[in-house]
């Protein structure tokens, strides 16, 4: 099939969620013989190296954009009966070069990843696939209830319930939508009864986070993510202020790292002696072969966690809240350990610190598990089997 990708950034190099997700299924799909193209936005002095996605896409078109004054547009968006979401991706060079792309390129299949790029017109006649990332309004209302602020709060509210109307109404347009977790698979179905879902998880590069030999730094825990999302930020500051002391007051020598670019003032000015913020680095790996731990401290968001299944293949025990770990149906003791108010994170943290038995177990019941079910092949040729039913009539 000739298939077209549509995406809001240059999904390389793949090194944060959205990214990886992107770039291993565009690679995946061209793998099994899939000829691939690629629409995106391409902002001015963002990141993103095209070049990268040359060896997998038979054509890559970018479309220039400004994402300046993005505050201000956010607020007279609450004056819009469209979202915000919407309406920051929407151009009328990206819905021209889409309308040329498919004519021109022959597209049997349109691949739309986030549902925040949902909003253009698709030709009539080409199955449109809506690759959901998250669901984004259960997203906005998990944000929204654990905002102090009072202007994000309300932000969040209205934009939670403008964007669930178009998101939903992306979904039923849609030929198939594309879930990482049965969890958000039931979400959508409960608004759209008899919506047409695949679950298609996100994955792992199972060998290329393989772990080699060597020692682990005693009492260390670290933490990969981008943290200026917004969900992290928070994740990373409630392990911080709320159950990195209770550990110091049980293991002085405990140590904590914080690994991901563009760290929010709020979190760098929280490190110390004892808790280091890395910002961006070029390969993540080795901050986790060399940590003791994982810790996994989200409240909100949803789909399926990169961090989880990259920390059991780098063979790492893994500590998470029981939201963090949701889309991954893996058993508490088993696999990782769940925890979720500060005393019960600090007492798993611990017990993995104190128990070399039970930290070799998790880590090799979590590879075990991840190569089985998120090596990117597997779900390669699950995506595979999912597009090809999509273009054909139900």
């Amino acid at each position: 099939m000739n298939i077209l990708v549509l995406t809001p950034y240059i999904p390389y190099p793949p090194n944060f969620g959205g990214s990886v997700r992107i770039f291993h299924l565009i690679r995946q799909m061209s793998k099994l013989g899939h000829a691939m193209h690629l629409l995106s936005f391409r902002e001015a002095g963002g990141a993103g190296d095209p070049k990268g996605l040359e060896p997998f896409c038979k054509t890559i078109k970018l479309i220039s954009r400004s994402t300046s004054h993005k505050r201000f547009h956010q607020l007279t968006s609450l004056l819009s009966r469209r979202s915000f979401q919407w309406k920051f991706h929407y151009t009328d060079a990206m819905q021209v070069a889409l309308d040329q792309l498919v004519r021109d390129q022959k597209i049997d299949l349109i691949l739309v990843e986030f549902s925040q790029m949902a909003g253009y017109q698709f030709p009539a006649g080409v199955p449109v696939v809506l690759d959901e990332h998250n669901v984004e309004f259960d997203l906005l209302d998990r944000m929204a209830a654990r905002e102090s602020g009072a202007v994000r709060k309300y932000f969040n509210i209205v934009e939670a319930k403008k964007f669930r109307r178009e998101e939903l109404a992306a979904c039923r347009t849609a030929a198939l939508t594309l879930v990482t977790s049965e969890r958000d698979g039931d979400l959508l179905r409960e608004y759209a009864p008899g919506l047409r879902t695949a679950t298609i998880t996100n994955g792992v590069d199972c060998d290329q986070f393989a772990r080699p030999a060597g020692a682990r730094q005693p009492d260390t825990a670290v933490f990969v993510g981008a943290t200026h999302y917004f969900p992290n930020e928070e994740g990373v500051l409630y392990f911080l202020r709320e159950v990195f002391p209770l550990i110091k007051a049980k293991q002085p020598r405990f140590r904590f790292t914080v690994v991901g670019g563009k760290p929010p003032m709020s979190i760098v000015q929280l490190q110390s002696d004892a808790a280091q913020v890395t910002g961006y680095v070029n390969d993540v790996r080795p901050f986790m072969w060399e940590s003791s731990v994982f810790v996994v401290p989200l409240r909100m968001g949803g789909g399926t966690r990169f961090k989880i299944v990259e920390a059991f293949a780098a063979g790492i025990p893994v500590v998470s809240t029981r939201l963090g770990a949701e889309g991954i149906p893996v058993e508490n003791g088993r696999e990782l350990l769940l925890a979720d108010t500060p005393a019960e994170i600090a007492a798993a943290v611990l017990r993995v610190l104190a128990d070399p038995g039970l930290a070799e177990n998790l880590a090799g019941a979590g590879l075990k598990y991840v190569r089985r079910h998120f090596d990117w092949s597997v779900i390669g040729v699950k995506l595979n089997a999912a597009l090809i039913g999509a273009v054909k009539p139900t």
